[in-house]
């Protein structure tokens, strides 16, 4: 495992049949984790409502929902990025409940502010989503999915595992 890490997400909603006209955003803990023999798999999964302002997350959080992503390619102005998955490929493994979708994310360990993801995931409801189950607010009785908009960023967490090298907290300024 490359690293196993909370961080505070910035969460859009919009329509499955509209994805930029954005009807609700608010703010929780997702848990995201980076592995394979080659750190080309990435899954993130909803852990708790939050303010945005915490300054770490909380030790007791634990993968609900998730979302499987596969490194495709480098990003054009840095970072990576992975494709969402709508079925976990052969050999990978998840913790939590997997919710298939189509989109990307943007992981991108480099930046001033540390550890990012942004993206964007349409999600169907089907058989490991039901409707009226509780498990997702995202889809709702009568619509076919929704489309989630991500915005995240690391925070410190208790619980985390990570590389020697990893430097998620870094705050570079100008000429570090």
């Amino acid at each position: 495992m490359s690293f196993f890490i909370a961080m505070h997400n910035r969460r859009a909603m919009a329509s499955y049949w509209h994805p930029p006209t954005i009807i609700g955003e608010g703010h929780e803990f997702i848990v995201v984790s980076r592995s394979g023999g080659r750190n080309e798999y990435l899954w993130i999964s909803n852990a708790g409502a939050c303010t945005g302002q915490e300054r770490e997350a909380p030790s007791d959080l634990e993968p609900g929902l998730v979302i499987f992503a596969t490194l495709v390619s480098q990003g054009l102005n840095g970072g990576e990025i992975f494709l969402i998955e709508r079925e976990v490929p052969k050999g990978a493994t998840v913790t939590g409940t997997h919710i298939g979708g189509d989109g990307y994310l943007l992981l991108d360990e480099s930046g001033e502010g540390g550890v990012t993801i942004k993206g964007a995931a349409r999600l169907r409801a089907g058989p490991r989503i039901r409707r009226g189950s509780g498990l997702c607010v995202l889809l709702e009785e009568g619509q076919p999915g929704a489309t989630v908009h991500f915005d995240a960023v690391y925070v410190p967490w208790a619980r985390e595992v990570l590389p020697d090298r990893f430097d998620g907290r870094r705050r570079a300024g100008p000429g570090k």
